[in-house]
């Protein structure tokens, strides 16, 4: 059947056109590569079984579209679409799009796409194919007697719609298996992550607990200190899987790059082996970037802490500056991403590289080549995640033996940076200023409360917004409100509203483990406001709360 129904495949990029032509002929099918979609287009007969497109190879997609109008009546075309991810339940869009709204029998695959699940479309298409070829044969057969061609036509259409059934049957089963292998690798991750660092949480406390009890006392900071690391591994993953996800709270400023990448030399320089060569190639006409400050730093010391791994022997590290520009065509591919002008910052190693394979999955959730408990798997696709979020990209250049090369494109700008920050100071003491507090959290009330009352301002709590509106209709005076974002009934946000209804002018804190509404704080904040992303230090929130006090005063 193989030589009746040949594959035509059209992947553009690399050595995708043969990777994918070997994948189907172990698989037991034929497969003809194919440069571009006019050079395939050209190729379609009635013996082809199916067509095999990459978003990648759509450029020029009208010749496809051209063959597939002029199909003969009993023929539908099956043509299998690989496509980049995009949101759930999100249409294709672009090229993609046009070309889809040509073609009745079409079949979207999303990548990463394992070799089973393509086998298992490919089937799929081919059945359908096959039994479009028989109603060919049936319908010359039945040419000379109308009675019975009626009959025929009648039960085939019968066969038809139940095997359109079949076939959505089979892509729903195709699509929640995929979805249940991408939430079963994720969940694993989390868990074997999460449950060692709350056994150092855990125990720690509970030896401290013991050691109290028995009034043993001198060395607790070491299990004090155990706890706060575990603590802070949790965070920061958690903050991992926000920004890979694209739901971290993010501040993008214009920031002077080259200045940001320089201020990163001595932290970078103390995070690698001492074999390895750091250095920096900066273009000094770079423009600036519409970006996180904090983000961007944590992204390239987790870029510098890859390459590092990789020459383990020792090599040259760089990071580079430049300027791109990318046009509708580099852009279509990547839904979010628009032609325009970008910085591009790139960190390249002399290292061991990666194959074809590895450079597919880096960013994905939780892969990692590093042995078990030695690497979270989430350094590269918080990356990512934080670039797309930002309107930016990232590209991967590497191959086995010849280095890895980043790069991470930001949006540009021609405004200017923003102005440093003064440091931030903490008053030993508040003058009893009245301060309201809404947090549905009991722990985390009891810390705020703590804080305010140890820096000798005077706390008022509420655990939920409906508590919190009658006080502030209130004549009673206060200085701040601090309010989670996340609250049962009303967010914070709305929250705030109805407290400038009362207050114009009260400074307004909020508080915020993850709210999807304030993932860019500059749309989410509004005058004499600021936020504070949890789990906070609490000499973070003591700075915080004396600067907006002290500015409000």
């Amino acid at each position: 059947m193989s030589d009746l129904n040949p594959i035509l495949v059209c992947a553009p990029y690399g050595r995708d056109g043969e990777t994918i032509a070997d994948l189907l002929r172990r698989g037991g099918f034929e497969a003809r590569v194919f440069a571009n979609l006019p050079s395939l287009a050209a190729a379609v007969d009635e013996s082809t079984g199916a067509v095999l497109v990459t978003e990648e190879g759509l450029v020029a997609q009208g010749a496809l579209s051209q063959v597939l109008a002029v199909q003969p009546g009993w023929s539908d075309l099956p043509v299998l679409l690989l496509t980049s991810p995009r949101p759930s339940g999100r249409p294709a869009d672009g090229q993609a799009g046009r070309l889809l709204a040509d073609i009745t029998n079409a079949i979207l695959l999303e990548r990463p796409l394992g070799q089973r699940s393509l086998l298992s479309a490919i089937d799929v298409a081919l059945r359908s194919r096959r039994r479009q070829f028989a109603l060919r044969d049936q319908m010359a057969l039945l040419a000379q007697s109308h009675e019975a061609l009626e009959l025929k036509v009648q039960e085939r259409t019968a066969e038809l719609q139940e095997e359109v059934a079949q076939r959505a049957l089979a892509e729903a089963a195709l699509r929640q298996s995929q979805k249940m292998e991408a939430v079963g690798q994720l969940t694993g991750g989390i868990a074997h992550d999460f449950n060692n660092m709350l056994t150092g949480v855990i125990g720690s406390l509970d030896i401290m607990r013991r050691r109290i009890a028995s009034n043993r006392l001198d060395d607790l900071d070491r299990f004090m200190d155990a706890a706060t690391a575990s603590a802070s591994r949790a965070a920061a993953l958690t903050q991992r899987l926000l920004a890979f996800s694209r739901r971290q709270s993010l501040d993008p400023k214009p920031t002077d790059i080259n200045s940001l990448a320089a201020s990163l030399n001595e932290l970078i320089r103390g995070s690698v082996d001492e074999r390895i060569q750091l250095q920096f190639a900066l273009d000094p006409d770079v423009p600036r970037a519409i970006v996180d400050v904090n983000q961007l730093e944590s992204a390239l010391l987790n870029l510098a802490i890859n390459a590092r791994d990789a020459m383990p022997d020792g090599g040259v590290l760089t990071i580079g500056t430049g300027a791109v520009r990318l046009d509708e065509a580099e852009t279509v591919q990547h839904p979010g991403l628009e032609p325009g002008a970008y910085v591009m910052i790139t960190v390249s190693d002399t290292g061991v590289g990666m194959t074809p394979e590895l450079v597919e999955k880096v960013f994905d959730p939780f892969f990692t080549t590093k042995p078990l408990g030695q690497g979270t798997g989430l350094g590269l696709s918080m990356v990512y995640g934080f670039a797309r979020q930002s309107g930016g990209h990232v590209r991967i250049d590497s191959r086995p033996g010849a280095g890895t090369r980043i790069e991470l494109l930001l949006p540009a700008t021609a405004d200017e940076a923003a102005a440093e920050a003064a440091p931030e100071t903490i008053a030993p003491h508040g003058d009893g200023q009245r301060v309201l507090v809404v947090e549905d959290d009991p722990a985390v009330r009891l810390l705020v409360r703590e804080v305010l009352q140890e820096l000798g301002y005077f706390p008022v709590e509420a655990a939920e917004p409906h508590a919190a509106i009658p006080i502030l209709a209130s004549p009673t005076p206060f200085d701040l409100l601090i309010s989670d974002v996340g609250l049962p009934g009303m967010n914070g946000r709305e929250l705030a509203e109805v407290a400038r209804a009362h207050r114009p002018d009260l400074p307004i804190l909020f508080i915020t483990g993850y709210a999807e509404n304030a993932t860019i704080r500059a749309d989410f904040l509004g005058a004499n406001m600021s936020m504070v992303a949890k789990p906070f230090r609490l000499e973070e929130l003591a700075a915080k709360i004396n600067e907006m006090v002290t500015v409000s005063a």
